[in-house]
């Protein structure tokens, strides 16, 4: 596991499947992926991945074995990819970030505001979510009465906390590119319904999309937390 280290990854490992259960059970599921290994002795690693869909919240679980033969009753138990142990490392890591994704959520408080990052709710969100991320997206959801869900550019969530912890400002913008509502948004700091949509005709939404590709490449740095605190 050295190069899961090399990676910048903390992990706990688990010697067996019965260990594997148990720490999944210990800390609830709160676990960005799982690499499980399918022969293990005591319980294996499918046997594991069956009693961890039904007893903790979803997390990412990616199978890891020398047997493609094994490839069905993975996904069968809900794994959610399969690696051979002859992939590269350089596959390892391209697999493990594809299924490492979270759902961004903007909440606001009376002294600030937050952006966490939540876990996918089951295997069905998680895909959603992966699906965004190859095409350079994210999900926000904004806190409110009806946690509105929007599709934005993946450096959404650093444009805010940009614009309101550095530049102080008090309003932000940008475009809902959720093809079913697509929308300027403005969102106001500081207020508990603080979300206006605007509706935009086809052809200035198309501008304003290319204008939003070119601006986000300036927001490449995370502040999650108000200085306000």
């Amino acid at each position: 596991m050295g190069v899961m280290s090399c990676w910048g990854y903390n992990f706990d490992m688990a010697s067996d499947g019965l260990e594997a259960v148990e720490l999944a059970k210990k800390n609830n599921g709160k676990y960005d992926f799982c690499l499980m290994d399918v022969e293990m002795p005591k319980m294996n690693g499918i046997e594991a991945t069956k009693v961890i869909r039904s007893t903790v919240k979803y997390f990412p679980i990616l199978a890891f074995t020398s047997n493609d033969a094994y490839k069905k009753a993975c996904y069968d138990v809900g794994m959610d990819d399969f690696a051979e142990k002859t992939c590269t490392p350089d596959d390892l890591f391209s697999r493990i970030n594809k299924l490492s994704v979270n759902l961004f959520k903007f909440i606001v408080k009376p002294n600030g505001f937050y952006i966490t990052e939540m876990m996918p709710m089951d295997q069905q969100h998680a895909q959603e979510l992966r699906k965004l991320k190859s095409q350079g997206l994210v999900k926000l959801r904004l806190d409110g009465p009806d946690n509105r869900e929007v599709i934005t550019h993946k450096n959404v969530p650093n444009k805010i906390s940009h614009d309101f912890n550095i530049l102080k400002y008090s309003m932000t913008e940008f475009l809902n590119r959720d093809p079913e509502r697509p929308t300027l948004v403005d969102l106001y700091r500081g207020l508990k319904n603080c979300i206006i949509e605007t509706f935009v005709d086809d052809e200035s939404y198309q501008e304003q999309l290319e204008a939003e590709d070119e601006k986000m490449n300036a927001y490449l740095t995370k502040h999650y937390k108000s200085d306000e605190e």
